[in-house]
C-alpha cells in the first residue's frame, strides 16, 4: 500500500475555495436571452438648461445663446467627470448656441450695413 506521501500517486485535484465578502450581494448571471437591467442613472441638471437656454436664444437676440454655451461647456466636463447622462443636451445647447450667437452677429452686421447704405444714400441725395 502507498502512502500519502508516495509521489508516484496522483491526488485529486482541489477547486479553491473563495471566501465571499459577506457585505457584498451575490452576483447572479442573465439567462441566455435575457439581458441584466441597466442601472438608472441620472441626467445632468445644466445640460437641460443649456439646451433650453439655447433654443430660446435663437428668438432673443442670441443673449440666452451665451448662456447655453457656457452652461454646455462647464455641463460636458462634469458629465466626463461623473458619468451622468445628458451628453446630447450638452452638445445640442453648445451647436445650437454657436449658431444662434453667429446668426445674430452676422443679422446686426448686415443691419448696420443696410442702415449705413440707406443712410448714405439719403444724405448723398441733398434734401
Amino acid at each position: 500500500m502507498s502512502s500519502p506521501q508516495d509521489p508516484n500517486v496522483q491526488q485529486p485535484a482541489q477547486t479553491p475555495q473563495y471566501a465571499q465578502d459577506p457585505q457584498q450581494a451575490p452576483q447572479y448571471a442573465a439567462h441566455a436571452g435575457q439581458y441584466a437591467p441597466a442601472p438608472a442613472s441620472s441626467t445632468n441638471t445644466m445640460s437641460i438648461i443649456s439646451m433650453i437656454s439655447s433654443i430660446i436664444g435663437l428668438f432673443t437676440w442670441g443673449i440666452l445663446c451665451v448662456l447655453g454655451v457656457i452652461l454646455g461647456h462647464i455641463s460636458l466636463s462634469q458629465i466626463k467627470r461623473t458619468g451622468e447622462g445628458g451628453k446630447g443636451m450638452a452638445l445640442t445647447g453648445l451647436i445650437v448656441g454657436y449658431i444662434g450667437i453667429a446668426g445674430w452677429i452676422i443679422a446686426a452686421i448686415l443691419l448696420i450695413v443696410v442702415l449705413g447704405v440707406f443712410g448714405a444714400a439719403a444724405t448723398s441725395a441733398g434734401y
